[in-house]
Order: C-alpha cells, then structure tokens, then sequence
C-alpha cells in the first residue's frame, strides 16, 4: 500500500476528501500503479491509509464507479476496469464551495433540462402530462407538509425526460443526477429555509404549463429560467452574509 500517496492535509484544498481520494486513485491507476484487472486493497486497507473513514473511501470508489474506471464484483472486491476508462464520460462531483465548478455544472444541466422540456412539449402523451402533473402536486403536498420535496422535485424532472421519448435523456438525466444530486439538494434544503419554495413551484409549473400547451419554445425558456434562478439562489445561499 506504500504505494498510495495519501492525503495532504496541510493544502486543505476546497474539495471533499472523496474527491481527493477518488483523483488520487485516479492518478494512480492511469500510471499504471493498478493495472487493468487488479484488484484494489480492502476499504479498510484504504481507509487507513488515507486516514479518512470507510464513508469516505466507498464515496471515492463510487464515484470512479461512475466514471467507468472501478468495477465491483459481488464478493470478490473492487477491481480497475479493463475497458479503458476514456471510453466513458466523466464528470466530476461539484463542490459546493466552488463557485467556478457550480457555475459549469448549471450550465451543463441547463442545456439538457432546457433541451428536454422542449422535446416533451412536443412528444408528451396525454399520459405523459397526468404523470408530470402528478409529480408537481406531490411537490406542493410535500411543500405542505413541512418538507424540503427534493425526492419530488427530482421525479417532476425525471417525468419530463421520459416524455421526450428519447431513452438516451433519460439515462444520461440519471447519470447526471447521481452527479449533482447533492447540489439540487443544497439549492432544494435552502430554498425551504428561505422560504422560496413557492417561487420554485412556480418556476415548475410554468414548465408544466409550455409542456401542457406543446409550446416547445416556452417549455425552453421556463426549464432555461428555472436553471439559471436555481444556479443565482445557489450562489447567494453560498455567499456568507
């Protein structure tokens, strides 16, 4: 395991120990240090190594998971993946004490949100607007009860990129989901704290409303307005006061 540079604590960079972990192994492996088909040291090995817990090590891991260059294999560990990993998109997980990286992962999510409601305005079944109107009612439900609705707020997306038709929206939507999740939560938690939820709920439901009517032009500019308002909120909740 000498071998595993570890941790730098003194940097203290604005980045997850996850993060770290995961670029250090990254590096590691595209050196040849883990070769294609080897097998990775236990969590435990690893935790110890970086000094960080088993959390942390299995974010890491997870996350190169993602990126197609870990494969797991039930009762037997985690191995580096013989498929070159350039083959597989990559995003990293944002930080959300990094304005920079926030800025382009709202960017990105915005053109395939925007590109999506647009789709959907003009592919949506009758079906297709009973079950993403259903998911804007669970959000107000949600709303009503005291809760944040982020598991809400993620089906009334999730319904959107079905109704597109286009089962590649759909898959790399869930992608980017487990990429940002935890910044949809953050921008989701403060707006509750805020008190902003109904100005998100009417952002959502002019969203409905251009999918609704088939006007794929507005269904773009209300899902590009939710996007960017999402991103400003975002950056003031992170801004100390």
């Amino acid at each position: 395991m000498s071998r595993i540079t570890g941790i730098d604590r003194r940097l203290n960079p604005p980045r997850s120990y996850a993060s770290k972990v995961a670029d250090i192994l990254r590096d590691e492996i595209q050196r040849g240090v883990f070769r294609p088909g080897e097998r990775l040291p236990t969590e435990v090995v690893l935790s110890e190594t970086f000094g960080v817990s088993r959390a942390v090590i299995r974010e890491a891991i997870f996350a190169l998971k993602q990126d197609g260059i870990l494969e797991s294999y039930q009762g037997r560990g985690i191995f580096v993946a013989e498929a070159p990993p350039e083959l597989t998109f990559r995003l990293a997980h944002a930080e959300l004490n990094d304005s920079d990286e926030i800025d382009r992962v709202f960017e990105f999510l915005l053109a395939h949100e925007a590109a999506a409601a647009s789709l959907a305005a003009e592919r949506r079944t009758p079906a297709d607007l009973e079950r993403i109107h259903g998911a804007l009612e669970a959000i107000d439900a949600a709303i009503r009860c005291g809760e944040n609705g982020i598991e809400q707020d993620m089906a009334f997306h999730s319904e959107i990129l079905a109704a597109t038709k286009n089962h590649l929206f759909v898959s790399f939507g869930a992608f980017l989901e487990n990429r940002v999740r935890h910044v949809i939560r953050e921008a989701r938690t403060n707006s509750s704290r805020k008190g902003l939820t109904r100005q998100v709920q009417d952002e959502h439901r002019a969203i409905f409303e251009a999918i609704s009517a088939g006007d794929k032009d507005a269904a773009r500019i209300a899902a590009e307005t939710h996007l960017k308002n999402a991103a400003q909120r975002l950056r003031v909740y992170r801004t100390p006061e």
